[in-house]
């Protein structure tokens, strides 16, 4: 008889198999990789997207997290530009 998980159990699995691999998730959690493995599929299938909590993300939090990295990333490229602006001022001062 197949055991039955219930939704958080899944969701924790595949939270550890996220960060340490579905085998070694399955061994640790006495269950056969092949189930991880489904489940993995499945939620590939549905586009199931864990936030760092390991907990899934509405459409809408996927959105404004998409946002937020944006932005971030928009800063962090700003902030690589100011950096090498500075690299190269430093350089051609040294060179005289």
């Amino acid at each position: 008889m197949a055991n039955k998980y219930i939704e958080e159990e899944r969701i924790e699995a595949l939270k550890l198999a996220k960060e340490i691999g579905a085998a070694a998730a399955a061994r640790r959690l006495g269950i056969k990789a092949n189930t991880i493995y489904g489940w993995q599929g499945r939620a590939k299938n549905r586009s199931i997207v864990l936030n760092q909590a390991g907990q899934p993300m509405s459409e809408e939090e996927i959105r404004k997290e998409n946002i937020r990295l944006a932005k971030e990333l928009k800063e962090s490229k700003a902030e690589v530009e100011i950096l090498q602006e500075a690299l190269s001022f430093f350089v051609k001062r040294r060179k005289k």
